[in-house]
């Protein structure tokens, strides 16, 4: 079997270099022949296309949620899509890994991807506008929000990286700091054709996976294998409800909080009602912000994990 590695060089700082050090000698016992590539800023969907189309038998991404997502699009946009991937968590939020039951020893992780039979789940594809008002499109495969979680997201990702902070406090800070400085932005939200929203939103979690911002089980219905988005809207909430709203979200009592709606559907389109469009984040990046477009991918991308 030909593996190809793709790994963020700075996920996990120090101690996650030394960790990755451990790992890969164990990945080496299972995989003899293996090629390792490290992730290039812009261009690693790119690159994960070009490994694919060439022939390799199982891609393992080796990074945070943002690494995993985009080795993950690459493979999607591939001439070869059903290409398995596997990962090994290093990154700052780590939500996508939350969906799995992962060991965290070496040897554990190394003998899990080995022995793991392959599965599909479901992906999601996204349209919006870039920060140069061009309209850019993308795979995901956890979550896509927009709203406050924009901001936060942005927010993490501009802060020096590999800071001292964990990275479910780090996200925690600054998400205490973007929502005393956010104000609501009016969006039409229109689920499989329907709307159901038109007015002031705080956050809506366009949700394939169920956790996003370091540990926020933000959709726990969500199934990544149902064909269906699982869409959880906060409307505009006054800052100090949506402080209060927020420890909740980390276990996933905010369900069946009024101020929350959740839907279910295959298509959502997102349209700023306003001159001040709400940012997106898209597994933990930011591509644009709305308008936006989320299109379900029912069993688009193969694992082995």
């Amino acid at each position: 079997m030909k593996v190809a590695i793709i790994r963020n060089p700075v996920s996990g700082g120090r101690s996650g270099q030394a960790g990755w050090l451990r790992v890969r000698r164990e990945l080496d016992r299972h995989f003899p022949a293996i090629e390792e590539h490290e992730t290039v800023a812009g261009g690693t969907p790119l690159l994960a296309r070009r490994i694919v189309e060439a022939g390799v038998d199982l891609v393992i991404a080796v990074g945070g949620d943002g690494t995993i997502s985009e080795v993950a699009d690459g493979i999607l946009s591939s001439s070869r899509p059903d290409t398995p991937l596997a990962f090994v968590p290093a990154g700052t939020g780590g939500d996508f890994a939350r969906n799995f039951d992962l060991p965290r020893q070496p040897a554990a992780i190394a003998e899990a991807i080995a022995r793991a039979p392959v599965r599909k789940v479901d992906a999601g594809f996204l349209r919006c506008r870039a920060e140069d008002g061009a309209t850019t499109g993308r795979h995901f495969i956890n979550i896509a929000s927009f709203g406050v979680s924009g901001e936060v997201v942005r927010s993490v990702n501009a802060a020096e990286r590999g800071g001292w902070l964990p990275g479910s406090l780090r996200f925690f800070v600054h998400s205490l700091r973007s929502i005393l400085r956010y104000r609501p932005r009016g969006v039409r939200l229109v689920l499989d054709g329907r709307e159901v929203h038109a007015g002031p939103v705080t956050t809506v979690a366009v949700a394939n996976g169920g956790w996003f911002g370091g540990g926020m089980h933000v959709a726990p219905a969500a199934d990544l294998s149902d064909g269906l988005f699982e869409v959880a809207v906060l409307g505009g909430a006054p800052t100090l409800e949506t402080l209060m709203l927020l420890q909740k979200i980390y276990s996933g009592a905010h369900v069946g909080d009024p101020k929350v709606h959740f839907y279910r559907a295959r298509s959502v389109l997102a349209e700023p009602l306003d001159d001040r469009p709400a940012l997106l984040e898209a597994d933990g990046e930011t591509p644009g912000s709305i308008a936006a477009s989320f299109e379900m991918k029912p069993a688009a991308l193969t694992l082995k994990i």
